[in-house]
C-alpha cells in the first residue's frame, strides 16, 4: 500500500445543497452556486469574452501547520467560444487567519475523523436520483488539516482508509463526446450552476469498484474494436485517440467510476490527456508551483445551469480535464484579498 501522504483523494458529487443550507457552507467543498465570500456577488470576468463567469467548484484546503483557512474558488466560462481554453478558467485562492486557531484545528480534525468512521451511517436510507445513481446523505465534507497531514506528512499512518461510499455509474467516455451550446443572451449577471456538496474518499480499488471497472473496460474495448474496424488508419495497439497519455488517463479513472475530482498536493501527479508543458513559477512570488488538484469531465453531467429563475439543464460546459497548480508556499500578505492561481485546461482530441 502506498504511503498515506502520497494517496490521492477523490471527490464525488453528493447531495444537492438546499436553500436552507446556503449560508452554512463557508468551509466546505461544493459545486456551483455563488462563492462563499464577503464579495460573493462579484464574479470574475472571462479574460477572453469579458463576461462574468460562474463558480464551478469551491474547495476548502487548508495547509498543515498554517494559521490560515484556505479556499480555492474555480470558475469556468460557459460561453461556447471559450470552451476548452485555459484562459477562460480562473482559480482564486483566498486565505484568512483562523480565530482561536488551536480550537478550530481540533474541531476540523474531529469533523474529518467522524466522517471517515461513519461514511455510510447517516441515519437515513440513501436517495435514488432520476438517472439511477445512488448518493449518500452527507454533511459538508472538508479537505481539512488532517487531510493535508495525510497528504504532506511522509510518516503518516499508512493504514488510514475511508469507508466505502456508493459511486455513481457515470460513463466519462460518453461525456467526452457530448456538446451542447447555449444562446448568448443567457449570459447575464445572475448565472450559476445548481449547488451540490462534494464528498471525498481515498483512491482505493475495492471488489465492487473492480467489477464496475471491468465492465466499463469491456464496453470501452468493444467500442474501440468497432472504431478500429471503421478506421484502418488507427493502429490496434493504441486507443482510437492514438495517444498513450489518454490511455493512462482512461485506465486510471476507470478504477473509480464517478470521480469528478482528484486531489493530492504532496507529490501529486496529474493525469494528462496529451503531453503538455506544466506551469512551474508562481506569478506573485516567483516561487515554485505544485500540482494540487484535477477536475474530470465526469463533472459535466452534474452542471445544471440556472439563469435568473430559468433552469437550463446540463451540457453548458465542455472540457477534457482541468489541472490546478498553486504556489508551493501559498504566498500571502495581510492586505491580500485573493491570489490568482494557474489552471491548465486540456480538451479531448481525436488524433
Amino acid at each position: 500500500m502506498a504511503k498515506a501522504s502520497e494517496k490521492v483523494l477523490l471527490g464525488f458529487v453528493d447531495e444537492p445543497i438546499t436553500e436552507n443550507c446556503l449560508n452554512d457552507v463557508d468551509l466546505i467543498n461544493k459545486i456551483g452556486e455563488l462563492p462563499n465570500t464577503s464579495n460573493q456577488n462579484l464574479l470574475p470576468k472571462c479574460p477572453l469574452c469579458d463576461r462574468q463567469i460562474p463558480l464551478l467548484m469551491q474547495i476548502y484546503a487548508p495547509l498543515t501547520n498554517s494559521i490560515y483557512h484556505r479556499t480555492l474558488y474555480i470558475h469556468a466560462c460557459v460561453n461556447p467560444g471559450c470552451w476548452n481554453k485555459s484562459q477562460s478558467w480562473i482559480c482564486l485562492r483566498r486565505q484568512w487567519i483562523s480565530v482561536n486557531h488551536s480550537d478550530d484545528n481540533q474541531q476540523l480534525t474531529t469533523t474529518f475523523i467522524e466522517w471517515c468512521d461513519n461514511a455510510d451511517d447517516w441515519g437515513v436510507e440513501p436517495n435514488i436520483e432520476e438517472n439511477g445513481n445512488v448518493t449518500v446523505k452527507s454533511q459538508a465534507i472538508e479537505i481539512c488539516d488532517i487531510v493535508s497531514a495525510e497528504l504532506e506528512n511522509a510518516d503518516a499512518d499508512e493504514n488510514v482508509v475511508a469507508e466505502h461510499i456508493e459511486l455513481p455509474n457515470t460513463d466519462v467516455f460518453q461525456l467526452l463526446d457530448s456538446k451542447k451550446e447555449i444562446p448568448s443572451d443567457h449570459h447575464n449577471l445572475n448565472i450559476y450552476f445548481e449547488p451540490y456538496y462534494i464528498s471525498v474518499a481515498y483512491e482505493e480499488l475495492s471488489d465492487v469498484v473492480k467489477e464496475r471497472a471491468i465492465n466499463l473496460l469491456n464496453n470501452y474495448e468493444n467500442n474501440q474494436m468497432i472504431l478500429e474496424e471503421k478506421n484502418e488508419g488507427y493502429e490496434k495497439s493504441l486507443p482510437a485517440h492514438g495517444d498513450k497519455y489518454f490511455e493512462t488517463f482512461a485506465s486510471t479513472i476507470r478504477k473509480n467510476p464517478g470521480q469528478i475530482l482528484r486531489y493530492c498536493r504532496y507529490k501529486g501527479k496529474p493525469l494528462f490527456l496529451y503531453e503538455e508543458d506544466e506551469p512551474n513559477k508562481c506569478k506573485h512570488c516567483q516561487g515554485k508551483l505544485v500540482f494540487e488538484l484535477q477536475i474530470l469531465p465526469s463533472l459535466i453531467t452534474y452542471l445544471k445551469l440556472i439563469c435568473g429563475k430559468d433552469h437550463h439543464g446540463s451540457g453548458h460546459l465542455e472540457f477534457g480535464t482541468a489541472l490546478v497548480y498553486t504556489c508551493e508556499n501559498s504566498c500571502w500578505i495581510g492586505e491580500d484579498t485573493f491570489k490568482y492561481e494557474c489552471i491548465l485546461v486540456q480538451e479531448e482530441k481525436v488524433f
